[in-house]
Formats: structure tokens, sequence, C-alpha cells
């Protein structure tokens, strides 16, 4: 993998690409992982492009990007898929606890939400590498099934052991939500944060 593609991917998680294919971020995670040194590819360095010939370029020294403090980056497991329509959902309910009082959110908008398919072969690397994770459970008849199969799933590829439980607003944290959470800890020692009321 080339110089170039290493700052592509860090454009993308900076927010320069919208975009990107979330599975075409994770392949260059794991490349970046295995077949990258910290002396290959600088860390949160930009390549920029130049017309001048590369031996005539000066090298580009490691500076950290401007961005918000405050910008972080949610994976969500679960959604059905990972278009910016579904991505929208977490979002409204990240607005929604944000009406509610709950200072932790911050500024609902500079979350960057990244739609992972519970299926990607790159889970366990990004589970080690990102701090943020959620699992989406829909409201409908069949999301306690759906959301078991998910959080098992989780456990036997190794992925996060703690996510929050993000779901359309007006969902109670009785019944569906707290009957996942005990499920969650008991069977598969996943911690799921419910904070719905």
């Amino acid at each position: 993998m080339g110089r170039d593609q290493a700052a592509g991917l860090r454009q993308w998680a900076n927010g320069n690409a919208q975009d990107e294919c979330p599975t075409h971020v994770a392949e260059m995670l794991v490349e970046l992982a295995s077949g990258m040194t910290p002396d290959d590819v600088a860390p949160q360095s930009v390549a920029r492009p130049s017309t001048r010939p590369a031996a005539a370029r000066a090298p580009v020294p490691p500076s950290r990007p401007a961005r918000s403090e405050q910008e972080l980056t949610l994976m969500v497991l679960g959604l059905p898929g990972t278009a910016e329509r579904h991505t929208a959902r977490v979002t409204e309910l990240l607005e929604s606890w944000s009406r509610e009082g709950r200072r932790w959110v911050g500024d609902p908008r500079a979350w960057r939400i990244v739609a992972l398919p519970i299926t990607s072969p790159h889970l366990p690397l990004l589970a080690e590498q990102q701090s943020h994770w959620a699992l989406w459970v829909d409201d409908d008849l069949e999301a306690f099934r759906r959301g078991y199969r998910m959080l098992k799933r989780i456990a036997e590829q190794g992925g996060p052991q703690r996510l929050i439980a993000v779901h359309p607003p007006g969902v109670g944290r009785q019944g569906l939500l707290s009957n996942l959470q005990y499920v969650a800890e008991e069977y598969f020692g996943i911690e799921l944060l419910v904070l719905a009321r």
C-alpha cells in the first residue's frame, strides 16, 4: 500500500472524504496495522499532491490536522446498511439525547457515525483500534432475536466488549433493552450500556 492510500484513510478519518466506503476503510486499516511500520507512514500526516518531481519534493513533517477536540468516531454494528440514511438514525438518537440534557453527547453533528457490517472480517482489529462502539437495536417484533444473534456473533468474532445500545428515539429501557443488556452480560461477557429511560 502506498503513501497516497494511507493519506486517503487519514483524510476519511478526519472528515475530508465523506463518500468513502467503510469497508474500504476497514481494509486499509488492516493493511496499515499488518504491513506498515510507523516509519513507512507518519501518523496523522496528510500527503499533499505536488506537481514537482518526487526527487525535488520536500519531506512533509508529521503534523496533527486541525480538528475539533470533541469530534469522535462511533462504530455502529447492526444497522441495516452503511448508507448515510442508516447512520442518520443514530445521529437522530444522539440529537434526542442531547435535547434531554445529556452533556456527554456534545454536538450530535460532531460525531462521525460509521456503520460496520457485523460480518466484517476486520471486526477484531477494529475492536482494538476504535474505542467507541454501539449496537443498533430496532423496535420491531424480531428485535430481540436479531440483537441476541448479533451479540453472539460479536463475542465469537472477538468484537468489542463494551457497546452502547442505540435505537429509535422513544424506545424505553424496560423489556427489549433490559433483556438484551442482561443477555449480553450473562451469556457473552459484553457490557451493553443502555441509556433509555
